[in-house]
C-alpha cells in the first residue's frame, strides 16, 4: 500500500482515537450532572442539529452512541488495510506466506466480500428510513438519530473498499503487513 493511502489510513485512526477521547470526556461530564442532580446542561432558544434545544443527560448518552460508532465504524477498513486486525491465528500462523495468502484471500472473498455485500442494501435502508421518517429520541436525547444509522452503511462501503484493495495485493504475491513493513 503506498505512503499516502497508509497516511490516510493513519489520519482516520487518529480521528477514531479523537472520538474515544471525546466519550471520556462526556462521560465525564455526565457523571458531573448526576453528581449535581442535573438533568439538563444548557437549554436553547433555538433547536440545533442533533440535540435539539436542550443538552440533556439522555443527549449526552446519544453522543456517546455516535461518537463510538463513528470510531468503529470508520476504523473497520485501516485497520484492515494496516493489517491490525485480530485473526484466529491457530491456522494462519502455521501457513507459509504463501499459504496465509491464500487464507485470507479465501477469507476475504468467500466470507467477508459477500457478507458485508449483502448487509450494504439492509444497511442503506435503514438509515433513509429513518432520515424519511425524522426519527429522533423520545427521551430527550439525540434529534437526528439517521446520522448514527447512516455511519453503518459508510463503514460497509468503507470495509468493502478495503476488502477490494487487499485482495488486489494478496493477488499480486504481497499481504497488507508485508506492504506496510517492508
Amino acid at each position: 500500500m503506498g505512503g499516502n493511502k497508509l497516511r490516510w489510513c493513519e489520519r482516520i485512526l487518529d480521528f477514531c482515537g479523537l472520538c474515544l477521547l471525546a466519550i471520556a470526556f462526556i462521560i465525564g461530564i455526565g457523571v458531573l450532572m448526576n453528581l449535581l442532580g442535573l438533568s439538563r446542561l444548557v437549554n436553547f432558544e433555538r433547536s440545533y442539529w442533533l440535540v435539539g434545544q436542550a443538552v440533556t443527560f439522555n443527549s449526552l448518552m446519544g453522543l456517546q452512541v455516535l461518537l463510538f460508532f463513528m470510531a468503529i465504524m470508520l476504523a473497520i477498513s485501516p485497520v484492515l488495510l494496516l493489517d491490525r486486525h485480530v485473526r484466529v491465528d491457530v491456522l494462519h500462523a502455521r501457513l507459509s506466506r504463501s499459504g496465509q495468502r491464500w487464507l485470507e484471500l479465501i477469507g476475504h472473498l468467500g466470507l467477508a466480500m459477500p457478507f458485508f455485500a449483502l448487509l450494504l442494501g439492509p444497511s442503506w435502508r435503514f438509515a433513509e428510513r429513518a432520515f424519511l421518517t425524522g426519527e429522533s429520541s423520545t427521551d430527550g436525547g439525540l434529534t437526528d438519530l439517521y446520522v448514527i444509522k447512516a455511519l453503518l452503511p459508510l463503514g460497509i462501503v468503507m470495509f468493502l473498499g478495503g476488502l477490494l484493495i487487499a485482495i488486489v495485493t494478496l493477488l499480486r504475491g504481497r499481504t497488507p503487513g508485508e506492504v506496510n513493513h517492508g
